[in-house]
């Protein structure tokens, strides 16, 4: 068997690495969260967040996270056209602080401004 330097064999690894990485992140087997959109306000005082097991959110493929939408059943949610779909900028969602608001569909709680819903129409 032939030697291998120290160099060509850290070279290696260094290479191997950094493919390693950029495909974990390509997959999206990434669990790194993104500060944009988790919402920045506290839950106002008095309200519950809305259940993603609640019967109507659950009907609407409702998330607080529109990254945990299910794209097989609304893989328009993937389209690039659809990468402002969030609850702040649908016409059914009343913005109660920076990071929440209530929703005249989902009205078992309050929902994050960053989630998303089949039922989500553009504010006009």
């Amino acid at each position: 068997m032939a030697k291998t330097s120290r160099k060509t064999f850290l070279t290696k690894s260094l290479y191997l690495v950094t493919s390693l990485s950029l495909i974990e992140r390509g997959l999206g087997l990434s669990s790194e969260v993104v500060a944009e959109n988790k919402p920045s306000g506290s839950i106002p005082e008095g309200f519950t967040p809305v259940s993603e097991s609640d019967p109507t959110a659950k009907a609407l493929g409702f998330h607080q996270d529109a990254k945990n939408t299910d794209f097989t059943l609304y893989p328009e949610r993937k389209e690039t056209s659809a990468k402002n779909q969030f609850c702040k900028h649908c016409a059914q969602y009343t913005k109660l602080n920076e990071g929440w608001g209530k929703c005249n569909i989902v009205s078992s709680g309050i929902v994050s401004s960053f989630g998303w819903c089949s039922a989500w129409s553009q504010r006009s």
